[in-house]
């Protein structure tokens, strides 16, 4: 069974590919949990311009930030509201160091990588991605999630699990 956590669109056609593929679960970044189908969580995204949502944060299933600057990532990362660090192709010069992603791990946070904005930026942002997964995957305890980022149907890619094979 494979899982999205970044998904940004209730399209059916969508829903039923994924369904398809393997996919057993979704978390959706937009509207509410009206997909029959699948099961769906309400994955709430917090950015620079959404900040004030963040008290929002008992109405949704998962919480998920996108730090736009070292200081608020190293201000959250301790936030017990926050459940997942979204690194995607906006933010992705703000990494966590390897200190703050040990403390991640510590604090039972998520490191987060949305792939198909970065791989679509082409042969930089596969070496981005590889560059990252081999940095965190090494820090114990540290759960690294990879997202395709699905908005629409030619969002789909083979499922992450499939990747690396």
């Amino acid at each position: 069974m494979f899982v999205e956590l970044h998904l940004s669109s209730t399209d059916r056609k969508l829903i039923r590919l994924l369904k398809a593929l393997g996919y057993g679960i979704a978390a959706l970044v937009v509207g509410g949990n009206d997909v029959e189908e699948i099961p769906t969580f309400r994955k709430l995204v917090i950015t620079q311009r959404s900040a004030w949502k963040i008290r929002m944060f008992k109405d949704f299933d998962l919480v998920s930030v996108i730090p736009w600057s070292r200081f608020v990532l190293n201000k959250l990362i301790n936030d017990d509201r926050i459940d997942v660090i979204t690194i995607n192709e906006v933010n992705r010069k703000v990494l966590p160091s390897k200190d703050q992603a040990r403390v991640m791990a510590r604090e039972g946070k998520a490191l987060e990588i949305v792939i198909n904005p970065i791989v679509s930026i082409g042969e930089s942002g596969l070496a981005f991605l590889r560059d990252f997964i081999n940095e965190y995957s090494t820090i114990d305890g540290l759960r690294i999630i990879v997202s395709q980022g699905i908005g629409k149907v030619s969002d789909v890619r083979n499922p992450p699990g499939t990747l690396w094979n």
